[in-house]
């Protein structure tokens, strides 16, 4: 009876993997590593008369060539001659193993004898197709065989005993039908796990449990005597797979210190006793390898094992490196690698490469007086570890309208086969938007690509505001890591600036204006705007909080770039008459740098309003009206250490309003304007002349002391004219038409202020 194995064997002649470190970088994992290993060099770098298959892992090799096996659901098995290059496919196969040797077994998955039937290959000489192999039946050895791998000519099998423990056993291929024999497992020794040990080519070693302790060993058995020797794993411990070489034994572990797991390698001189305990950061997951005296290790990198939405790259895959068991001394030999397999003379075969000399199939090779190991390119993908950027289409400058449009940006990449992400950043606030291109896993290697986005202008991951991308300069980066994380990565950076003018009430600099309410308890909220879609209102982006103890204040006003930045300020009056300047910072979540105060004794006036440029030089002016109803002119400087000039009375019998409120340009003259509504709740316009007076007052309706705020809140609706909003428990947006006769449209509510909110003043 046939009894299926459901764990693949690893015991091929593996031993070895390596894997390059990035360029130029620091390695944090081995901060004593010595300078990387040589390589040995070719007349060109990039061209061999050997190919490796771009998409494959190495998963044999003998003296003759080596077996790689192509990624996917449906691998293709094939095997490459060194003399000349050429290389056939092994048909049939689902499994194939190579063992150090020329030959190689392959298990197919074809009925009627799926998995039953193994065919061995003698790959010795060059062929233009694969040779007529030797079939082995695992029935005709016997009940419960199953196939494990291959080490130089001798097959590793595994069996299940009736009522008993698994037992391993080994069958040398000269030609004739194999003869089995029992080489690890016996009566209280279950080696269950045979399929996860290494072998070298003479070797093999198996994970195996004593039945009566519950104690984990490993049997190291060499495969031309037949002898074995046990290592017990420490007790109650966690150890991971082993490797073999001529000299040494050594497997991963972790034990406990208190409530603490330490991981560590552990190692042992064939045929001495004693071990030697070398601490690790590794994952214990990590694959492990031994080159005659030293272990070699590194961290597998594919495209596809990490993605993370927030911009933050998966940590570089520590590159393959080796550590000398006699000296402790750490070498870099590749700077990463996918797959190693053990080859003929205590090599490995491994599938990786570096800067210099691209990818391809590497040999490590022990050296006769234990020192370094040699490192040397056997066959090459014909492709360039480094990814490089070819060409770009980004912006250096844009309009406010231009990013509100939508930005287009593309870049040109040396290699398809890449991870490719970028991130935008608003320099200013440190706001940041992330964009990751899909998993190139199915492109063809070798190709160019291209990445294209489209930035729809909108502010960024991670802030409030919804509304359009705040002015200011931008920085992005795109990374672009090479498939299977080897070679350094691409990281190519460049700036560009979004500007528009100053906009009355914008106060994070994203050409749509701001409220600001005070609840009241005092804290004060900006509350973002963003026009709808079909321009004819605005919608909040959401209340931030920004402030606290403002109920201090009796009087608050934006009043446009008052300070000569290139962002909104505003200014509030305390109950003992001082009068104080926030400078607007265009940060949405701080909106003012702190207070200055410019001015004392401003208790004798009853309302305050600014932000209208009245007297036609650009900087926003200031108006006041006594108790006395005059009217109070303080022109704008421009200059934040002193923002106001003298004040001039430009007006009498002004005492019959109970707010006023400048506007900017109502009627489209270049002279800002201003509204007041009297006791009765008429409002009433006052069209800016640019000399600091104003014409003859225009009646514009009654019903305005429904409102408890009326406040000039800028362009909201985006159509360049100035928009009015009313504030009660609602708020009610007026959008400008730009004729003084009728300079307003119907109110239309929105949701900036929101019932139920407990706000007492908003400006």
């Amino acid at each position: 009876m046939h009894h299926a194995r459901a764990r693949g064997r690893r015991l091929a002649a593996a031993a070895v993997t390596i894997v390059l470190a990035a360029t130029g970088g620091t390695l944090t994992t081995l901060p004593a590593m010595a300078a990387p290993a040589p390589v040995a060099e070719q007349d060109d770098p990039q061209l061999t008369p050997v190919a490796f298959p771009l998409d494959a892992d190495v998963v044999g090799a003998g003296p003759s060539g080596f077996l790689s096996k192509t990624r996917g659901t449906t691998p293709e098995f094939r095997w490459t001659w060194y003399a000349d290059g050429s290389s056939v496919v092994l048909p049939g196969a689902t499994i194939a193993a190579a063992g150090g040797s020329d030959l190689v077994v392959t298990v197919g998955n074809a009925a009627p004898v799926a998995g039953r039937v193994l065919r061995v290959y003698d790959l010795s000489t060059p062929a233009t197709a694969a040779p007529a192999p030797q079939e082995v039946d695992l029935e005709a050895l016997g009940d419960g065989y199953f196939f494990e791998g291959l080490a130089g000519n001798t097959l590793l099998l595994g069996k299940y005993e009736e009522g008993g423990p698994v037992r391993q056993y080994a069958a040398t291929l000269d030609g004739g039908t194999p003869k089995p024999r029992w080489v690890a497992g016996s009566a209280g020794l279950d080696c269950y796990d045979g399929s996860e040990g290494w072998t070298d080519t003479g070797s093999a070693l198996y994970e195996c449990r004593l039945e009566q302790t519950g104690s984990d060993v490993k049997v190291l058995v060499d495969l031309t005597s037949d002898s074995s020797r046990w290592y017990v794993q420490t007790r109650d411990q966690w150890a991971r797979d082993g490797a073999v070489s001529a000299t040494h034994v050594a497997w991963r572990e972790a034990r406990m210190s208190g409530s603490r797991a330490i991981h560590g390698i552990v190692a042992h001189r064939r045929g001495a006793t004693g071990e030697l305990w070398f601490p690790s950061d590794d994952d214990l997951t990590d694959p492990l390898y031994l080159v005659g005296s030293w272990m070699a290790s590194g961290q597998k990198a594919h495209i596809s094992e990490s993605t993370y939405l927030d911009g933050a790259s998966n940590p570089t895959k520590r590159p393959f490196t080796v550590q000398s068991i006699e000296t402790g001394e750490k070498v870099q030999l590749l700077t990463a690698f996918s797959s190693a397999v053990a080859g003929p003379g205590g090599t490995l075969l491994v599938r990786g490469g570096t800067p210099e000399q691209g990818e391809g199939l590497y040999r490590i090779s022990p050296r006769a007086d234990g020192g370094r190991p040699d490192v040397e390119r056997i066959a090459s993908t014909g492709q360039s570890t480094v990814v490089t950027l070819t060409g770009s289409d980004t912006p250096k400058a844009l309009t406010g309208e231009q990013a509100e449009r939508g930005v287009d940006f593309g870049w040109d990449l040396s290699r398809a086969d890449s991870r490719v992400w970028l991130t935008l950043t608003h320099v200013r606030s440190r706001t940041t938007v992330y964009h990751e291109w899909p998993d190139p896993s199915g492109a063809a290697p070798g190709t160019p690509r291209r990445v294209t986005w489209r930035w729809d202008g909108k502010s960024l991951g991670g802030s409030p505001d919804l509304g359009t991308a705040p002015n200011g300069e931008y920085e992005w980066v795109l990374t672009a890591r090479p498939d299977e994380g080897i070679g350094p990565e691409l990281k190519v950076t460049g700036r560009f600036t979004v500007t528009r003018p100053v906009g009355a009430h914008d106060y994070n600099d994203d050409g749509t204006p701001d409220l600001f309410v005070r609840w009241g308890d005092g804290e004060l909220r900006r509350v973002g705007a963003m026009r709808t879609p079909a321009g004819d209102n605005v919608t909040p982006t959401g209340g931030l909080p920004v402030g606290t103890d403002w109920q201090v204040y009796d009087r608050m006003e934006s009043v446009g770039n008052m300070a000569g930045t290139s962002v909104a300020d505003t200014i509030a009056r305390d109950r003992s008459g001082a009068l104080w300047l926030y400078q607007g910072t265009g940060i949405g979540e701080k909106p003012f740098s702190g207070r200055t105060r410019i001015g004392t004794g401003w208790q004798v006036y009853d309302q305050v309003a600014g932000g209208s440029d009245l007297t036609g030089d650009g900087k926003p002016d200031l108006l006041a009206t006594d108790r006395t109803g005059g009217l109070w002119l303080y022109p704008g400087t421009g200059n934040a250490n002193a923002p106001l000039s003298a004040r001039k009375k430009i007006g009498t019998g002004w005492g019959i309003y109970n707010q006023i409120t400048a506007t900017g340009n109502l009627a489209g003259a270049p002279a800002g304007d201003l509204v007041a509504r009297d006791k009765a709740g008429v409002l009433w316009m006052y069209l800016g002349l640019g000399n600091g007076t104003f014409a003859p007052r225009v009646r514009l309706g009654g019903g305005w002391n429904a409102y408890r705020d009326i406040v000039g809140i800028g362009d909201a609706d985006g159509d360049g004219r100035a928009d009015l909003l009313g504030v009660n428990e609602s708020s009610y947006l007026y959008r400008g038409t730009g004729d003084w006769r009728a300079p307003f449209k119907g109110a239309v509510r929105n949701g900036l202020v929101e019932p139920g909110h407990w706000i007492d003043a908003a400006f």
